[in-house]
């Protein structure tokens, strides 16, 4: 457009005016408001997702520990309900202190402590279906399990023996042998245990069969059309270069044996929780090497399970209390006195009440983080559980799961 001249200095002031206005951008004022408008939908954009981030890994880090305790939770079931197989029908065996070379080392008693998370765990160890060892105030329990797998149940055979060989009759038809070629190092384990004890439960020897042994077998019967086994003396060679012979202070002690399966089979089992938050179980035997059951596992805690007749009937197959391994007379140091009082009490352990505490595996923020776990709350004061969490685990996220595992084998009590 053309400029207008103008034509008084009045109506130039006037122009100049006009112009000015219609070319002046926004205020200081308005600057400032659109900056504070900015900064504050910045602020909600930012707080949202904080907002929604947060939520979204509190709810995984909840399904990845009810996913995890679902993995521990099964391989718990899986090695506890087993515990006592293949032992629980026999006389004088929970406290014999077992006795286990190979190959001329001592295995049990161990020379040297057993490696973390299991030092606290005694070097002489003796035959219990379970029991706890107490991890104090602050750390995890550590669970001992021992069970047989034998087809040939829970009941022992009498033997006598020249040391390397065990005589029985009838001979044991059932779970024994390896099909021909199979490894060697694998076949049949027994535990003899003295019978003729007076007092307290003696020593235990673990022992293994040769690969030339050849078991029973099933002859058909044309006069009942039926297979059946023809009772005779067995005479089965021990594998003296694997696990050894029987102790001369057994075999005059009328020794029984009982049938634990193939080598691989029999679980003699330690479990708890490493410093890396795994569930680990370590083979006291030295069969493998320690294997690892779970992650992120904050703690584990135990209770017995036992059918004593504290407020109901003894042996009635029902739980009438919940005893906690840091008690007087349940401490691993009493399970494992070789008393002949203790037997009887072993035989009380029909159950184990499990509390395991999961941890998010990565910190979280929380305006109410969780100060303390409270395990067992519907047990007795003296029977609970109380952790309080430092200020670096309180940044952590934690699920608590507890159940009951039934030991199925401890249902009839033994013959001690």
């Amino acid at each position: 457009m053309k400029r207008q001249p103008c034509f008084s200095n009045r109506h130039c002031r006037r122009r100049r005016r006009q112009c000015h206005a219609r070319q002046s951008g926004i205020s200081l004022v308005e600057l400032m408001v659109g900056m504070v408008v900015g900064l504050l939908a910045s602020l909600v954009i930012v707080q949202t997702f904080s907002s929604s981030e947060m939520f979204r890994r509190n709810l995984s880090g909840a399904g990845d520990a009810t996913q995890a305790a679902a993995i521990v939770a099964q391989r718990l079931d899986l090695v506890l309900q087993e515990a006592g197989a293949g032992l629980a029908r026999g006389s004088h065996v929970w406290g014999c202190q077992l006795l286990v070379n190979y190959a001329g080392t001592a295995i049990l008693p161990r020379p040297d402590p057993f490696p973390s998370p299991f030092g606290s765990v005694p070097q002489k160890m003796r035959a219990v279906p379970l029991a706890i060892v107490d991890g104090g105030t602050s750390g995890s329990d550590v669970l001992v399990v021992m069970a047989g797998d034998s087809a040939a149940g829970n009941r022992p055979i009498m033997v006598s023996s020249t040391g390397s060989s065990l005589v029985v009759k009838p001979t044991p038809a059932l779970g024994m042998g390896l099909k021909a070629g199979a490894d060697a190092s694998l076949f049949d384990m027994f535990l003899t245990v003295p019978q003729d004890v007076p007092d307290d439960p003696g020593d235990c020897r673990l022992v293994q069969a040769q690969s030339t042994f050849s078991p029973a077998t099933l002859a058909t019967d044309s006069s009942i059309g039926a297979k059946i086994v023809t009772v005779s003396n067995a005479d089965i060679p021990l594998n003296g270069m694997s696990y050894g012979n029987v102790d001369s202070g057994i075999l005059t002690k009328a020794p029984a044996a009982f049938h634990l399966g193939l080598r691989n089979a029999p679980t003699f089992a330690l479990l708890g929780v490493n410093g890396d938050g795994e569930l680990v179980q370590f083979d006291i035997l030295n069969r493998s090497d320690p294997q690892v059951l779970g992650e992120n596992v904050f703690l584990i805690k135990a209770r017995y399970g036992l059918d004593d007749g504290v407020g109901g009937t003894d042996n009635d197959n029902a739980v009438d209390e919940w005893v906690s391994p840091s008690e007087s007379g349940w401490t691993i140091a009493n399970v494992l006195d070789g008393k002949l009082a203790t037997q009887q009490k072993i035989g009380y352990i029909k159950a184990v009440r499990i509390a395991v505490v999961m941890r998010s595996a990565q910190p979280f923020m929380t305006d109410a983080p969780i100060t303390e776990l409270n395990l067992f709350q519907d047990l007795p004061e003296k029977r609970r559980f109380k952790r309080s969490l430092s200020a670096d685990e309180q940044r952590y996220q934690y699920q608590v799961y507890e159940w009951v595992i039934p030991l199925r084998n401890m249902k009839v009590p033994p013959n001690v």
